[in-house]
């Protein structure tokens, strides 16, 4: 009897131990990237803000590549990320979260029952925003002031994914993630939709334009950022051998692409030459 109770005391006690070994561990592990998918900046904390596709968070990351969680309960597959003022806005397979940085905590939440895999998102000047549904080929329209939506269609959306807004022709422009896909233009004023640039290539993922008006759009399949310059007569990889490499970021202040590396837990920095 007193063998018995005396094995059960160790027992618990290795249990114990092991469970404050793994609260330990927890602790000094700190924040981790896990298959990041997409980039905002944050101008009030001077951070970017990051989505785990992986886990189901929300974090920081300062100059020097220090993270801080900001969201970690409450999301499942958070993918597209914009910052509009002090809000960030997420999506998040059939719903989309305001996340208020600064509190660290889900304002609100609009779901989309029909949707099926909320992608990125984009936003015009009048703070509509504009998501792509990777799965059911369409691209959706969400006023978040009245929390309204639509969805519109098309055939040339085959597996939407990124998306940038050309404020200056009043477009949207997608890339997708089918074989040999055009960059599509989505006309916020008619809304209808036309190619902006066949290309050769397959498993489009991000894409930004820099102030001059090149364009950058990113390639699972040739692993590669690949740039259209101002005249738009061609295609030039700018930058190759890259694993993965998900929604891209320009970030005008330092002129350079900020890009997540999905598969690789990456986040890299491409500078732009003028």
């Amino acid at each position: 009897m007193r063998k018995n109770k005396t094995l059960l005391i160790t027992i618990l006690i290795i249990i114990i131990l092991i469970a404050a070994g793994i609260g330990i561990w927890q602790i000094f592990k700190g924040p981790r990237l896990n298959h990041p998918e997409s980039i905002a900046f944050d101008a009030e904390s001077g951070k970017f803000l990051i989505s785990n596709v992986g886990n189901g968070s929300i974090l920081a990351m300062d100059d020097n590549g220090k993270l801080e969680v900001i969201i970690d309960k409450g999301l499942d597959k958070p993918r597209g990320i914009i910052m509009l003022k002090k809000t960030l806005w997420v999506t998040d397979d059939t719903k989309i979260h305001a996340i208020d940085v600064a509190a660290k905590r889900i304002k609100t939440t609009i779901p989309i029952p029909q949707a099926k895999m909320l992608n990125d998102i984009e936003a015009d000047e009048l703070g509509i925003l504009y998501i792509s549904d990777t799965k059911a080929n369409c691209l959706w329209i969400v006023d978040p002031f009245d929390r309204q939506f639509e969805s519109v269609s098309h055939q040339l959306l085959q597996q939407p994914n990124g998306i940038y807004f050309d404020k200056p022709r009043q477009q949207m422009l997608i890339v997708s993630m089918g074989e040999r896909q055009p960059i599509v233009a989505f006309n916020t004023k008619t809304r209808e939709f036309d190619v902006f640039k066949d290309t050769l290539y397959s498993g489009l993922d991000g894409i930004q334009a820099d102030d001059p008006g090149r364009i950058f759009f990113s390639s699972w399949e040739q692993k590669a950022i690949i740039m259209i310059p101002q005249t738009q007569n061609r295609f030039i990889h700018f930058h190759a051998d890259l694993e993965s490499p998900a929604d891209i970021y320009w970030h005008e202040p330092t002129n350079e692409l900020i890009v997540p590396l999905m598969k690789k837990n990456q986040i890299i920095r491409l500078p732009l030459d003028e």
